[in-house]
């Protein structure tokens, strides 16, 4: 009877032990584009991001490119298209919130709401504002102040 008490208390342990062997850093997103350089230089010139070296391939053209926390996106030149919805979006946290505002506006580039209304920040029920855009590729980009 003893060892089945003891089997009952190990197991678990065990179990949930497995389920935590390892634990996954983002490296980074791979985009599909068309327009490499103006989508590139559009990470680079509007959103602060920084140039890398590719070591992969260059079969097809490609692009690298990573922000201040060293997040890398992939900018891989393909002819299949691009999802085209606000769903399937990647997030960026801002302590700066309104300096990307002005940046937008500054660059003429509208942005959304999660209720499709057109240059208005978006409150979330956490209070924490939020505006969507989307790159020369058509990638939707949320930007928000969340820390």
């Amino acid at each position: 009877m003893k060892k089945i008490y003891l089997l009952l208390l190990i197991l678990p342990a065990c179990l949930f032990a497995q389920e935590n062997s390892f634990q996954l850093t983002f490296n980074h997103q791979a985009l599909p584009v068309a327009k490499l350089q103006e989508t590139g230089d559009f990470y680079v010139n509007i959103l602060g991001f920084e140039e890398m070296v590719v070591t992969a391939s260059q079969v097809p053209p490609k692009r690298w490119i990573r922000n201040h926390e060293g997040k890398q996106l992939h900018l891989i030149t393909s002819a299949d298209g691009v999802p085209n919805t606000i769903v399937n979006h990647m997030a960026f946290s801002t302590s700066q919130f309104d300096v990307v505002v002005e940046t937008l506006r500054a660059n003429k580039i509208d942005y959304w709401t999660d209720e499709g209304k057109k240059n208005e920040v978006r409150i979330r029920k956490d209070g924490v504002r939020q505006v969507k855009i989307q790159d020369p590729e058509g990638h939707w980009i949320e930007i928000n102040e969340a820390q």
